[in-house]
């Protein structure tokens, strides 16, 4: 109990300073909007609310909403899918790993923008256009991170393999693959960032239906109210998804001593 009461005035004083910052963050808003910023029309945070509040009654707003989910679910579905096992059997063999390394390190640094027109050409402005956008910029921190969590196991455990004679699926599946979900996990929150970021780029640069197109078509009417409420929305996704990430997170890894830690 006596433990337990610190952990509560702890919790307790990081809410009470995120508060702060919030409504610090909130007055400082409405001073530029009443002050310098409104001679460019920028919105209050009131307004905002209220502008935000009428939109949500209409099936437009939602609808932007499920496409960018839909499309960066998908994208980071099919990172995951590439990026984990390339990784994992990119860090099993020190030889595959030494030679695919100026491949990897080029590709990360890749813009995932960069490729936007080039997708763009060859699948104009569709999903698949965005799908792959977000495949190519969220699939590298899974790949990363799966080769980094296989050449961080134990010599002992892949002795142990060895020693039983295991497969390389089965080395997979029971050793390499637990000992990664740390490591896999940290990737995953990263990717999703990602995905969600270039779900946004591609709707806003290359015209897929979403919260970025929105918010260009309010842009290019100069219609502020609507520009600041989807940019918040996006932001709020952003929000939300770390915070389920998070949440998983700490249910996957329970097991773990960072976990119990925070425990």
């Amino acid at each position: 109990m006596a433990r337990s009461e610190p952990q509560r005035v702890s919790a307790g004083g990081r809410l009470a300073r995120q508060a702060a910052a919030i409504i610090i963050a909130l007055v400082i808003w409405h001073l530029f909007a009443v002050g310098p910023g409104r001679a460019a029309d920028v919105p209050t945070p009131w307004r905002t609310v209220t502008t935000a509040l009428e939109m949500a009654r209409t099936g437009d707003y939602w609808t932007a909403v499920g496409n960018t989910l839909l499309t960066a679910n998908l994208g980071l579905l099919l990172s995951i899918v590439v990026g984990v096992p390339l990784g994992l059997l990119n860090g099993s063999s020190r030889k595959v790993a030494l030679s695919s390394q100026f491949v990897v390190d080029f590709g990360r640094t890749i813009p995932g923008v960069a490729i936007l027109p080039l997708v763009l050409l060859l699948f104009g402005g569709t999903r698949a256009m965005a799908l792959i956008l977000v495949m190519f910029g969220a699939v590298w921190p899974m790949l990363v991170q799966a080769t980094y969590a296989v050449q961080q196991v134990s010599p002992q455990l892949r002795q142990v393999s060895a020693a039983f004679h295991l497969t390389l699926k089965d080395r997979i599946r029971t050793v390499y693959l637990p000992s990664a979900m740390p490591f896999l996990t940290t990737g995953l929150r990263i990717a999703a960032t990602i995905s969600l970021l270039l779900a946004i780029s591609a709707e806003f640069l290359g015209g897929t239906d979403g919260l970025g197109r929105n918010l260009f078509n309010a842009l290019t009417v100069n219609n502020p109210d609507e520009m600041f409420v989807y940019a918040f929305t996006a932001s709020m996704l952003g929000v939300a998804l770390n915070l389920i990430l998070l949440a998983a997170q700490r249910r996957i890894l329970w097991w773990h001593p960072s976990q119990r830690e925070r425990g």
